[in-house]
């Protein structure tokens, strides 16, 4: 992983002599090999102490207007320490400004220095300026051509560096990604298709999800359970989706008050939400003994209530998302089953888009549930998930489905 040497040949002036020709191959290959950018720096002002004969090799970093330079490291013989951050060292700046190199005296005295520009990929990176001892010879024509070749070698090995860097946080930022995508995993329920009375599924966008679903078996044998969808996507919402569900678990199995859970919900959020953050939200108790359900909606997509008869409610959000208001004003719905299932679901389901075509909607979503009504619940939302998939269809954002089956006890006591 190296940047091409084309440019620096093209930037070469000709050497004078075949030494130093073999002391630029020599620094050239000290500099190729890979090391992060610091240690690059320091290899770099080592190799120009040694050939130029300088006193002291140091780098100002350039910071861009109107902050200048900042003394980024030193090599040399006798070092002075640097507490300053900024430099303006007129020669400096002229060096960097007209991108050549500048001789002179360092300080106002009688200090011999000269200074290089160092532009990985053209831009103005920094600026290297070496001084030899007061009294010693200025830096001649050979100096300059050797400095120039040096700093443009620099250039090519800050660049590979950067690369380097670059791809490192790159690998990074993917392993964090992937355990944090783990984490999430082992937040959701463990579920098997058509061993239990619920199903639940989550697909991300991305490698984490804003998305979450959740069911528990609570001491009197009913089932709590949950659907929220964070607002936007990426870490941000990941993270706010990894807080709203272990607070909903955590309340859940103390508070069987859907509204109430909700309402504790939304106080926490609203409170450390950032950046206009809310997540919408369905809570509910089902008891499997007499087929009752009892939910709370807090902005989310409407669920929808199939009949054995194969008809189909919907129950609007009747509360603003979490985390907008202070408090929330709501109160849990109840519904019978009788046999029926009930479907929640993250507004990733609906807006599935055929190519360019309309979103799949919530109309769209009954009729491909209903062309698998032959087979059970769970195997009916496999089948529809796996059509989804299928070519032309696009996923525009996070997908969870919990789907609760009251047929499915009456056939498993």
């Amino acid at each position: 992983m190296h940047a091409t040497s084309a440019s620096l040949a093209a930037a070469q002036p000709v050497l004078e002599t075949i030494s130093d020709a073999e002391i630029l191959a020599g620094y050239c290959r000290e500099l190729t090999i890979e090391r992060d950018l610091p240690a690059t720096l320091n290899i770099a002002l080592e190799g120009m102490v040694k050939n130029l004969q300088a006193e002291i090799a140091e780098i100002y970093l350039w910071r861009g207007s109107p902050s200048g330079f900042a003394f980024s490291t030193s090599r040399g013989r006798s070092i002075t320490r640097r507490t300053n951050a900024q430099c303006d060292d007129p020669m400096l700046v002229r060096c960097l400004e007209q991108r050549t190199i500048v001789c002179g005296q360092a300080d106002a005295t009688a200090i011999p220095a000269i200074c290089a520009p160092i532009l990985p990929l053209g831009q103005p990176y920094a600026a290297a300026r070496l001084t030899r001892r007061a009294g010693a010879a200025g830096f001649d024509g050979r100096d300059r051509a050797l400095l120039l070749a040096m700093a443009n070698a620099a250039a090519l090995a800050i660049t590979n560096a950067q690369l380097k860097e670059a791809v490192d946080d790159q690998k990074d930022t993917a392993r964090d990604l992937e355990f944090a995508a783990e984490i999430q995993r082992h937040l959701l329920p463990n579920v098997t298709p058509g061993e239990y009375p619920i199903f639940g599924f989550n697909r991300p966008i991305r490698q984490v999800s804003g998305d979450f679903f959740d069911f528990f078996t609570l001491p009197d044998q009913r089932i709590a359970f949950a659907l929220g969808d964070v607002s936007g996507k990426g870490m941000n919402a990941a993270l706010l989706m990894a807080k709203a569900a272990s607070l909903y678990r955590c309340l859940g199995k103390t508070i069987f008050c859907p509204a109430e859970i909700l309402r504790r919900l939304n106080r926490e959020i609203q409170e450390t939400a950032s950046h206009g953050m809310f997540v919408t939200m369905i809570a509910g108790i089902y008891n499997p003994s007499t087929g009752s359900l009892e939910f709370a909606n807090a902005g989310h997509e409407p669920p929808l209530l199939r009949s054995q008869d194969h008809g189909y409610e919907s129950f609007p959000a009747d509360a603003p998302p979490l985390g907008i208001l202070p408090e929330l004003i709501m109160t849990a719905r109840k519904v019978e089953m009788g046999g029926g299932e009930f479907f929640i679901f993250s507004d990733g389901l609906t807006e599935f888009r055929y190519g360019q075509g309309e979103q799949l909607g919530a109309d769209g979503l009954i009729q491909m549930m209903e062309s698998f009504s032959s087979l059970p619940m769970a195997e009916r939302i496999e089948a529809l998930l796996s059509e989804l998939n299928q070519e032309g269809w696009s996923l525009r954002d996070d997908l969870t489905v919990l789907a609760i089956d009251d047929a499915w006890v009456k056939t498993h006591d």
